[in-house]
């Protein structure tokens, strides 16, 4: 009602600004289009419809990280591209962009500084503070909860477009512009390279994020305390937004191996101890199989001429074909078994560990097949098993079988 009838008595908004001043400023059809969409997005997001306020999470990444949490975020419907956490680029059309996380509130003043990298003459850039969520297509200062110094004039703007202070100058490529922020009063006061400007703006109460806006292509780069300020006050009384390094422990560096906690735990398993042993046994004694291959051999062959047939300490597993053979034994001075056995005698090739029956061959065997060939059977020197192959086998199929002897 107030409003109203303050519209109607002095001609003026709330923001005390007439019809007729109003028509100057918003000359052309896009300004004017962009007010109504700005005066639209107040009122479906007035302030506190999204909650700001920092959260567990967030201030448990602060602690982590400490200053290096606070990065900007580019959003998909502003024309721009991040380089860096801090370093952003403009590349047409009013864009603005604010940081991922608000201004702390714990301390009584907070303070970064903003470096124009490039700039054309013509191109205008807001740089302050405002609330979440803002106008994408806005300039800091323009709409409520917000407020914004001019880099073309020296001119700080808040909540509205239509009213500015002059406080400063204008700012060139290179210059650095310091914004601090006292949250338990509201005041927020800016610095050029270094040196404050007296004048103040009162009455921010919220939660405000850092927020930089432009009209045209250009670049800056923020300092949120990662490194020293231009304003040496804030360096000796550190007003940056969190400590350079947070709890977080950077990686290790590469290649480094001392005091870490595996190398101090780390414990060799005994199976590791074992296969390492083994190794080295089977590699011993194949270089005394190479030595020794030729009296082994000549051993064997001796036991063979003298009639002993196969020592009794050999192994021999004898594979033959039922039609070449005709179950005739193999001769017992093939070379090949001679040297088999003599491998065998020394331990050196270990054989397999057979079962003492075959289910597969005692099946062929009392079936009397010969479909696989050579069938292989087993002679075993145990009496009771001889017993049973006795009385199941076929007296017309034991001359096609060759046995196989385990001794």
């Amino acid at each position: 009602l107030f409003k109203g009838l303050r519209r109607c008595v002095f001609g003026v908004d709330e923001y005390g600004v007439s019809e007729r001043m109003r028509s100057q400023i918003l000359l052309d059809e896009d300004s004017r289009q962009s007010y109504e969409l700005a005066l639209a997005f107040e009122r479906q997001y007035p302030y506190g419809s999204v909650n700001t306020q920092m959260t567990a999470e967030q201030q448990s990444q602060v602690r982590e990280k400490g200053v290096e949490a606070w990065e900007f975020v580019v959003d998909l419907d502003v024309n721009a591209m991040l380089q860096s956490k801090t370093d952003v680029l403009f590349m047409g059309g009013e864009n603005c962009v604010q940081t991922n996380l608000p201004l702390p509130k714990t301390n009584s003043v907070y303070y970064f500084e903003v470096k124009l990298v490039e700039k054309p003459t013509e191109v205008n850039m807001w740089l302050g503070v405002a609330t979440k969520p803002y106008p994408a297509w806005r300039m800091a200062g323009w709409n409520k909860y917000s407020t914004g110094y001019c880099a073309n004039n020296g001119v700080v703007h808040q909540n509205s477009p239509f009213k500015g202070v002059r406080i400063g100058e204008r700012l060139l490529v290179g210059d650095i512009l310091g914004i601090g922020y006292q949250p338990r009063s509201g005041v927020v006061w800016f610095t050029r390279n270094g040196r404050r400007f007296k004048a103040i703006v009162s009455g921010m109460l919220y939660d405000l994020f850092p927020t930089i806006s432009a009209d045209g292509p250009c670049s800056f780069s923020a300092n949120f305390g990662q490194r020293g300020f231009v304003f040496v006050e804030a360096n000796v009384k550190r007003w940056g937004f969190g400590p350079v390094e947070g709890s977080m422990m950077p990686p290790p560096i590469y290649g480094a191996n001392q005091n870490t906690i595996l190398l101090e735990t780390a414990v060799p398993s005994s199976s590791s101890d074992e296969s390492d042993n083994d190794d080295s046994r089977s590699s011993s004694g194949q270089e005394r199989v190479g030595s020794a291959e030729g009296t082994d051999v000549q051993a064997a062959a001796s036991c063979v001429a003298e009639g002993n047939g196969i020592p009794e300490d050999s192994t021999v597993i004898d594979i033959e074909d039922n039609n070449s053979n005709n179950g005739a034994a193999p001769p017992a001075t093939e070379p090949q078994n001679i040297r088999r056995s003599s491998r065998r005698a020394h331990g050196v090739h270990k054989p397999p560990l057979y079962q003492r029956e075959d289910p597969i061959a005692m099946q062929l065997w009392e079936a009397g097949s010969t479909s696989l060939e050579p069938v292989v059977s087993y002679r075993n020197k145990n009496p009771e098993l001889l017993e049973q192959q006795g009385e199941g086998a076929d007296p017309s199929s034991s001359s096609s079988s060759s046995p196989l002897h385990l001794a």
